[in-house]
């Protein structure tokens, strides 16, 4: 969670090393004898140690501790820091009820006191907290009051920082175009601003948007510009006197983005120079800093081809993130494997990897839309009570309110249809990919001579070719005996050449396989077909076996896959029209 970067640990190094007590008891024990500002840096000392335990109620007690001691000497850079800090710990321990309580009263306080930068600050807290839970539309409608009420107030930070938490939301939800114009929006707002972090993230979320694009020629001008404004933190810092070494992760992100820019533009040197100062400023960060490194290392190395370098710098991102349980981006790096497998040419554990992660990315791309659906749900169910409340004595309005309840259900079935074509969209790309993946596989065994074959492979063989040739499968009493006769082989030798080769199939799968395929075939390229006919004649004798055979073999219905292969279609005349 990016907002846990505020509490910074500035640890006092004498008593933490050369006392054997306990670090938060010395601290309090050395908070008896300060004064003043002495022991507000106490304060402070300690809500960053018990940041680090991992301890809400310790952090909160510590915070409120933390703000009473601020508030009675009259410190107010430092009583706002704590409330922030407060904020943040809600959001940092998922407290939904208490930062939606806390924020108000923290609102009025820094507005009252012309607090702008702890005002939207504080107010982007709570739009985090709906992105994390995947809350898109509830975060939009505050975006939306925030921009309103830093126009109001004329705040051009307030106005950037809304742009932000804008180009946020749109960025989680896969709008690109929307996030872009946002990311924009902010950059320009903030630039001259005194506060850059809010800036910084602007830098690093846009520079993700335009690499996922393609779009390098503009992600080029905008790391121009990041750096320079780097650069000029940096040399603000030195005049300060502060660390620099504080801005580490920043240039981390942007060396990142730089050895993207570089790599996918065909500049290898450049590509691995950046990676490597990206990887200077990593080393003394926990492990699961690394993730975007291995991430960006790996990508380089497929793209020189060195696939075995590419796997290892997979497999250490795969394994840090089994580590942290990380599980969507352990989903992400084994994705990223399957791609390297493939580029790599070994396409059957790229195929076995894509068998594996296809059904859990899709359980949570369902997961996502109904909690979606749900909130949209929700918000009309809020709307719909206010409006029974005004409208109870009439019924005209009352047909009213059910008019919206429908529209709201039509529309909501639109979002869900839409989300199932873009997933049955993405399934058949893939399928297409497998499909390539066993023919390229198939054509390597047929091309490989006779007398270099297994006995058990060189039966394979003949029996995939007499499938294909003969097309037995249409027959729906086909028998193992008669395949094996045909075969002049008995049915034990030829049911373990189909478990040998056929990825573990058993007979009856891999017949099934055949007139799976040959079924697909026919909803793709003879459309005035019935689903009923395409079933009789791939060899199924049962409509329910066909449908259920088929969704679990392709993860959708015979009917969606028709529909899809017939905007494949048209989708291709439009390109080779063009």
């Amino acid at each position: 969670m990016k907002k846990k970067s505020i509490l910074i640990s500035v640890l006092v190094g004498c008593f933490a090393v050369a006392s054997a007590i306990n670090p938060v008891d010395s601290i309090r024990q050395q908070m008896k004898h300060l004064k003043n500002k002495e022991l507000l840096q106490a304060h402070s000392n300690l809500c960053a140690i018990v940041f680090a335990l991992d301890d809400s109620i310790q952090e909160l007690n510590c915070l409120n501790t933390y703000i009473q001691e601020a508030h009675k000497q009259g410190n107010l850079s430092e009583e706002a820091f704590a409330r922030n800090s407060k904020l943040v710990c809600y959001y940092n321990y998922n407290m939904t009820d208490q930062l939606t309580t806390s924020l108000p009263k923290e609102l009025v306080f820094f507005a009252e006191h012309k607090l702008w930068s702890s005002y939207y600050d504080g107010w982007s807290i709570l739009i985090d907290l709906y992105i994390y839970q995947n809350k898109y539309q509830t975060a939009l409608q505050e975006v939306e009051k925030m921009y309103a009420d830093a126009r109001k107030r004329n705040s051009r930070y307030g106005l950037g920082v809304a742009s932000y938490s804008m180009g946020d939301v749109y960025h989680h939800m896969q709008n690109t175009n929307e996030a872009s114009r946002a990311y924009d929006e902010a950059i320009r707002l903030l630039s001259n601003e005194n506060e850059p972090t809010v800036l910084m993230y602007a830098y690093e979320n846009y520079s993700e948007v335009l690499i996922a694009d393609l779009k390098y020629e503009k992600l080029k001008k905008l790391c121009v510009s990041w750096r320079a404004k780097l650069d000029a933190l940096k040399n603000h810092y030195k005049s300060r006197g502060e660390d620099v070494s504080a801005l580490d992760c920043k240039y981390r992100y942007y060396h990142l983005a730089m050895a993207c820019l570089e790599m996918e533009t065909g500049h290898m040197d450049a590509s691995a120079q950046h990676l490597l100062e990206a990887e200077k400023l990593t080393e003394r960060n926990a492990s699961i800093a690394r993730l975007m490194l291995l991430r960006d290392y790996s990508r380089h190395y497929e793209l020189k081809k060195e696939y075995d370098k590419a796997l290892a710098c997979n497999e250490e991102r795969i394994q840090i993130n089994l580590t942290n349980d990380n599980y969507r981006g352990l989903l992400d790096a084994r994705e990223q494997r399957a791609e390297l497998l493939m580029s790599a040419g070994r396409y059957a554990e790229a195929a076995h990897i894509y068998q594996a992660i296809i059904p859990v990315r899709d359980s949570l791309m369902s997961a996502r839309t109904v909690e979606q659906l749900n909130e949209l749900n929700t918000l009309y169910k809020v709307d719909e009570l206010t409006l029974q409340k005004k409208l109870t004595t009439s019924r005209f309005y009352f047909a009213l309110v059910c008019s919206v309840l429908l529209f709201v259900l039509v529309i909501i079935y639109i979002i869900y249809a839409r989300r199932l074509r873009r997933k049955n969209r993405i399934l058949y790309d893939t399928i297409a990919q497998t499909e390539k993946a066993q023919a390229i596989l198939w054509n390597s065994m047929v091309e490989k001579p006779e007398e270099q074959l297994e006995a058990d492979e060189r039966l394979f063989k003949q029996l995939c070719k007499l499938m294909s040739e003969e097309q037995l499968f249409k027959d729906s009493d086909l028998k193992r005996e008669m395949l094996a006769a045909k075969l002049n082989t008995n049915r034990t030798y030829l049911a373990d050449a189909v478990k040998k080769y056929a990825d573990d199939a058993t007979l009856t799968e891999f017949i099934n396989e055949y007139r799976l395929r040959y079924a697909a075939a026919m909803l793709t390229n003879d459309p005035l077909k019935s689903v009923s006919e395409v079933e009789l004649l791939s060899g199924f004798n049962s409509r329910s076996t066909f449908s259920r055979l088929f969704r679990d073999y392709y993860g959708m219905s015979p009917s969606e896959y028709r529909a899809i292969s017939k905007e494949k279609k048209v989708e291709s005349t439009s390109e080779d029209n063009d």
